[in-house]
C-alpha cells in the first residue's frame, strides 16, 4: 500500500516533482512566517484558510489531511499546489524603565514572505487511501534595526527566525462507508537563529551558546491521529490528535532554550463539525488546543531566570506562552456549478500572559482575531483554482507594571503585531 508519484499522469507526475523541490527550497530559507496560532497554521489548505482555518470535519483539498489524515479516504486522487504572500507586522515599547527613555521599536526589518505547500491523495481500492503533505510553521519572525536590549548591553540588529518543514505520508482506512480513520507520520526539518539578546548572558549556563551564533537546525518525528464520519446527510464530525514532534538539541542556542538547546513542536488536538443546513451551504466550526506549556523551551516562565534557574539549565527559563485554544467558523457556499465563495472567523486566545512581555520582545504574537474571505472556480472536470486573504487585525498586549524586573532597570514592555496575507492555489484531479 505505498504510494508512488510515478502512477500519477506523466504531466501531474512532473508537476508534483517541480512543487516539492520548489517547497523544499522555499520553507528551508530561515525565517517562515505564517498567519498563525500562535506559530501553527490557522489551516492547511487555500480553501480551509478561507474558511478561518475550519476543516477538520470539511475536507476540500488534498493539503486537508495535514490537519485531519482521516480526509484521504473521502479526497479522491487529487494533487494540489498552494502558495501564500503574508505582510505580518512585529512591534514592542519600552516604558518606564530607568536605563533609557520610553521607546517604541519596529520588528519588520523582514516584512514580505512566500511560503508554498502542497498535498497528495490517491484511493487504493474502496476502503484505503494514502496521501502525503508538505507545508511549514512558524511566525516568531522578528528582525529590529534598532535593539530593543541594547540599553540592557546588547549590540547590533535582535531578531528571531524560527521555521519548520513537515512532510505528513498518511495512510487512512474506511471503517464503515460513511466513517473513516488516518495517520501520519510527521517527519520536521527545524531551524533556529536568535541574535542580539547578549546580555542575557549573566544569566545563562553557557553564554557561548547563547545568542549570535547563526542558524542551526535539527530534525523530529511525530504522528497525528484522525478520524471522519459522516452521521447523516446534513451533518458530519471529525477529530483530530497530534504527538508533540520530538526533536534532537540545537548546540548552538544549548545556553539559550531550555534543556540544553531543545524546542520541540507542541501536541493539539481539535473536534469538528460541518453542517449542511441548505443544499449548496456549508458550515464549519472548528475547536483546536495547541499545548505550548508542554515544551519547556516555549511554556516555562521567563520569571524563573531570577530565582537561580539559568538559561539552557534542565526545565530552564522560556517565554511563559499559555496554552492556545482556537475556536474556527467558515461558512461555503456553491454561489453556481462552477463558482465557490466562503468567509471565515477564527479566534485564537492569547498565548502571551501580560506579565511576560520582556523576553517576547523577540516574539510578540498578540493577534487574536483573523478575518478571512476565500472562492474557488472549477475549470473544467479535473481543474479547480482558489484564492484567499486574511486579515488580523493589530491588538496590543499592554505589559504588567513590573514586566521588566528591577535587574534590568524596572518598567514595562507592550508589544503589538497584525497579519496581512493572500493566497493561491490549484488543484488537478487524476
Amino acid at each position: 500500500m505505498s504510494l508512488s508519484i510515478s502512477k500519477l499522469p506523466r504531466a501531474a507526475a512532473r508537476r508534483c516533482r517541480v512543487a516539492c523541490v520548489l517547497i523544499v527550497t522555499a520553507l528551508l530559507a530561515p525565517g517562515v512566517a505564517l498567519a498563525n496560532d500562535g506559530f501553527f497554521q490557522n489551516g492547511y489548505g487555500v480553501k480551509t484558510q478561507g474558511m478561518g482555518g475550519a476543516g477538520i470535519a470539511f475536507p476540500q483539498e488534498a493539503v486537508s489531511i495535514a490537519g485531519n489524515p482521516a480526509s484521504a479516504a473521502v479526497l479522491g486522487n487529487t494533487v494540489e499546489f498552494d502558495a501564500e504572500f503574508l505582510r505580518p507586522s512585529r512591534s514592542a515599547a519600552i516604558r518606564g524603565n530607568s536605563l533609557g527613555p520610553d521607546a517604541e521599536y519596529s520588528g519588520d526589518g523582514l516584512r514580505r514572505f512566500a511560503v508554498p505547500e502542497m498535498g497528495l491523495t490517491h484511493q487504493l481500492g474502496k476502503k484505503w487511501a494514502a496521501g502525503i503533505a508538505m507545508y511549514g510553521n512558524g511566525g516568531l519572525d522578528t528582525k529590529y534595526g534598532i535593539n530593543p536590549y541594547a540599553r540592557f548591553g546588547a549590540s547590533r540588529t535582535a531578531g528571531v527566525a524560527l521555521g519548520q518543514v513537515l512532510i505528513s505520508p498518511t495512510i487512512a482506512y474506511r471503517i464503515t462507508p460513511n466513517q473513516s480513520i488516518g495517520l501520519s507520520l510527521n517527519i520536521m526539518y527545524e531551524t533556529v537563529s536568535v541574535y542580539g539578546v547578549q546580555a542575557f548572558g549573566v544569566f545563562s549556563q553557557n553564554p557561548g551558546a547563547l545568542s549570535d551564533r547563526n542558524s542551526d537546525y535539527g530534525f523530529g518525528g511525530g504522528v497525528r491521529l484522525g478520524y471522519l464520519g459522516r452521521l447523516t446527510s446534513w451533518l458530519q464530525v471529525g477529530g483530530m490528535w497530534q504527538s508533540k514532534t520530538m526533536l534532537g538539541r540545537f548546540k548552538r542556542y544549548a545556553g539559550l532554550l531550555a534543556n540544553g538547546g531543545n524546542l520541540d513542536l507542541p501536541s493539539s488536538y481539535g473536534v469538528g463539525v460541518d453542517v449542511t443546513p441548505l443544499a449548496r451551504v456549508d458550515i464549519a466550526v472548528d475547536i483546536t488546543r495547541i499545548n505550548y506549556h508542554g515544551v519547556n523551551a516555549i511554556g516555562d516562565s521567563f520569571d524563573t531566570i531570577y530565582h537561580g534557574n539559568p538559561l539552557g539549565a534542565t526545565d530552564g527559563p522560556g517565554f511563559g506562552w499559555k496554552n492556545c485554544t482556537a475556536i474556527k467558523v467558515g461558512i461555503n457556499w456553491h454561489a453556481t456549478d462552477r463558482l465557490q465563495l466562503r468567509v471565515g472567523y477564527n479566534h485564537s486566545g492569547a498565548t502571551v500572559p501580560n506579565y511576560e512581555t520582556f523576553p517576547n520582545i523577540m516574539a510578540p504574537n498578540t493577534t487574536e482575531h483573523q478575518y478571512t474571505v476565500g472562492a474557488t472556480w472549477t475549470i473544467s472536470p479535473k481543474w479547480e483554482v482558489s484564492a484567499m486573504g486574511l486579515y488580523a487585525p493589530s491588538v496590543i498586549l499592554y505589559g504588567a507594571p513590573n514586566a521588566i524586573p528591577a535587574a534590568f532597570g524596572g518598567g514595562t514592555v507592550d508589544l503589538k503585531s497584525s497579519v496581512l496575507a493572500l493566497g493561491g492555489g490549484a488543484s488537478y484531479h487524476f
